[in-house]
């Protein structure tokens, strides 16, 4: 029925992918048939593991999230930590003095001699394993060691401490490439005493100094001694660092009273994250002479080592610099924007010669993706099938969970429910569609890296059941995936953007059970990297076409559209020629109830305007048309959906921040009436809403 088949099709208009956040570091090691040769790292890994009973990719992980592996020439990190295991000596935490102790190694050697140093940070955490109890049944299980590498941190108290092991099982989860590989495991870990423990800056927001300034951050305070209250001047420059060591390594260090510094931000490597640890109106121990006038922000990393500085950080940390420059009035330039080694009085070199200066400044000025969200599109869902969307929360990071809440048509049910308990890691993206055609929604993930597998968790209509893997090899790396039904069986496919030079797009059909083995291709340019793909039924004929929004500036935002044969996708032709300028935020659905998909895009600023132009099925209507005058403010989350199942998408925000809250603004098939609060708390910031 049309009811359904609208539904179904909307389900398909999934816009876009978290790979293009900025793919993460770190990658499933590729799968080969022959055993690739040991290199001298790996091979003091495996010793250094094989001695102390300690699991060699739990070994590996730590080390990695510590320093990525580099031994930084025997230089000490802000922590006064030294090597690959990063083996700390300072008045709280001294595990290079116990890593001599267990190993007889001289600490001079634990610092300069890498497989000295791997040895020791070893020991060390045979150390807290046996601290821990763990029984050499125990020491056999990667999921056992979580509170050993939740304690090898050093963190000063259990939400840091959390905070730290999630950060190393995700890279278990994740998997890593190069010269010491980590196979991907799919491991839930068993977190024992830290399971009630709520990570770092995820707890009680209910205090207003718990709250962040920057919506997108979370809120972690640093120790009262490591900054001052208040500032002697104003602020005029946003300052930039490098951290020397790993984000939950400082996060921890700024808590530690002894460390004397601190600064207003710290910035995740992997994922852009962002913890604020100091109010803007107070002043950082960061910068010497520029702490009375600056904004620290510190990205994780060292400064001899390039790989830290991923484009998800450099995207993350220029949309909170663009922030900043527009609250204080500074100039988005480098004389309101400067590293530390810039800064009078200073001897430090940060953020140093691998720092992309003029690329960073694009992002700062010219928008540039900015965070996760401005490219994650979302895909309306309707899971128990009775005619109005839904909505979903994926957690990622260690645990995993999928939560939903059911639309009741006129708000969403207030209790949300665990609908799968372990489905979509850290750098998976998460979509949705009725992929076997039962008429409710289904989970799909696209695990991304060197396996790109897809799997698919059926909803039962009351959960999402066990997930199985659909197919094992589609939308590697960064490419961008999303789902629709593009040959109109009534079952939703899977479709890949590679959004690059080359601007292929790839298919995979639903058989009901699985997607077709070999990934087609449907077209062969369209949608080249920093533009925004997306699919949709634009001219109702049940089948889903590929959009793409240019993104450009004013006079070069334009709207492409390529339709579907059912075989592949027609030539590409111009449909609109000014809508979703810059960063602002497009999206797709029927917003009238004709049965075509229309556009629609969101400003996300202090304007906080949404504009439509709806399709006429050979175009989309020339004049542009104010739908709605305030919805999606900076940091929030759009997208559409029929929440009350009257066949016209609706808008839907995550408010994302300190609330948590969702709002929905009903379509009238010419404007959308006035935003109510649908629900009080679903979708956290760095989780998946859809």
């Amino acid at each position: 029925m049309a009811g359904t088949r609208r539904r179904r099709r909307r389900a398909g208009v999934a816009l876009l992918a978290a790979a293009l956040a900025g793919g993460i570091a770190v990658q499933p090691a590729p799968a080969s048939a022959t055993p690739p040769v040991r290199t001298a790292l790996d091979a003091a890994f495996v010793r250094a593991a094989q001695e102390y009973d300690v699991p060699r990719d739990v070994l590996v992980a730590v080390g990695y999230g510590e320093s990525r592996l580099d031994a930084h020439g025997g230089k000490p990190s802000q922590a006064n930590g030294y090597g690959v295991m990063h083996l700390v000596s300072n008045p709280v935490q001294h595990s290079l003095e116990r890593a001599a102790e267990l190993t007889g190694e001289p600490v001079g050697r634990l610092k300069t001699v890498t497989p000295a140093n791997i040895r020791g940070g070893a020991a060390v955490l045979r150390d807290l394993a046996d601290a821990e109890g763990l029984t050499a049944r125990d020491r056999d299980r990667v999921t056992a060691w979580y509170p050993v590498v939740a304690r090898y941190g050093g963190a000063a108290d259990d939400a840091t401490a959390r905070l730290y092991a999630d950060g190393i099982y995700e890279l278990v989860q994740q998997g890593i490439a190069g010269a010491v590989p980590v196979r991907a495991h799919r491991v839930e870990p068993e977190r024992g005493r830290y399971a009630t423990v709520a990570p770092a800056g995820t707890a009680s927001r209910t205090l207003a100094a718990a709250v962040p300034e920057y919506p997108p951050a979370r809120w972690v305070a640093a120790n009262g001694a490591n900054y001052g209250v208040g500032r002697s001047s104003r602020i005029t420059t946003v300052i930039l660092h490098v951290t020397q060591g790993s984000y939950a390594g400082t996060i921890s260090w700024f808590q530690n009273a002894s460390s004397g510094v601190s600064a207003h931000y710290v910035v995740k490597s992997s994922n852009g994250e962002i913890t604020q640890m100091v109010r803007e109106g107070d002043t950082a121990y960061h910068a010497r002479s520029g702490n009375a006038y600056g904004v620290g922000i510190e990205h994780e990393g060292y400064v001899d080592n390039p790989a830290w500085f991923t484009d998800a950080m450099y995207r993350s940390s220029a949309a909170l610099t663009r922030y900043l420059c527009d609250k204080y009035g500074i100039p988005k330039n480098r004389t309101g924007i400067k590293g530390h080694n810039e800064i009078p009085g200073n001897d430090h070199t940060d953020p140093g010669p691998n720092w992309n200066w003029n690329y960073y400044l694009s992002l700062v000025n010219q928008g540039g993706g900015g965070s996760a969200a401005r490219y994650f599109g979302g895909s309306p869902t309707d899971f128990d099938g009775d005619g109005r969307d839904d909505v979903v929360a994926f957690t990622h990071g260690a645990a995993a969970d999928a939560y939903v809440a059911t639309s009741t048509g006129s708000s969403f049910a207030g209790t949300s429910v665990k609908w799968h308990d372990w489905f979509a890691l850290s750098g998976e993206t998460p979509l949705t569609g009725d992929v076997n055609g039962d008429g409710r929604d289904d989970a799909i993930v696209f695990t991304h890296g060197t396996t790109a597998d897809v799997y698919v968790a059926l909803s039962t209509g009351s959960s999402f059941a066990a997930s199985a893997k659909w197919h094992d090899w589609f939308a590697p790396g960064t490419e961008v995936p999303a789902v629709g039904d593009v040959n109109g069986d009534g079952r939703d496919d899977i479709v890949t953007f590679t959004h690059d030079t080359n601007a292929d797009v790839y298919v995979a059909l639903s058989t009901g059970t699985s997607f077709t083995g070999t990934a087609i291709k449907w077209h062969d340019y369209f949608s080249i990297a920093g533009e925004f793909p997306a699919l949709g039924d634009v001219n109702g004929d049940g089948r889903d076409d590929i959009i793409t929004f240019t993104q450009g500036p004013a006079t070069a935002a334009d709207v492409i559209v390529a339709l579907s044969t059912g075989t592949s996708f027609g030539p590409p032709q111009k449909w609109h020629d000014l809508f979703a300028v810059g960063t602002e935020q497009p999206r797709i659905g029927d917003i009238n109830g004709d049965g075509k998909d229309d556009i629609v895009t969101f400003t996300c600023n202090t304007d906080a305007d949404v504009y439509a132009a709806t399709s006429t099925g050979t175009t989309f209507t020339g004049t542009t048309i104010k739908w709605h005058d305030f919805f999606c403010l900076p940091g929030e989350f759009p997208y559409l959906a029929d929440a009350n199942g009257d066949g016209k998408d609706d808008l839907i925000v995550f408010t994302k921040n300190t609330t948590n809250d969702i709002y929905v603004a009903l379509s009238t098939g010419t404007t959308f009436a006035p935003s109510t609060k649908w629900h009080d708390y679903f979708g956290l910031t760095g989780e998946t809403t859809l």
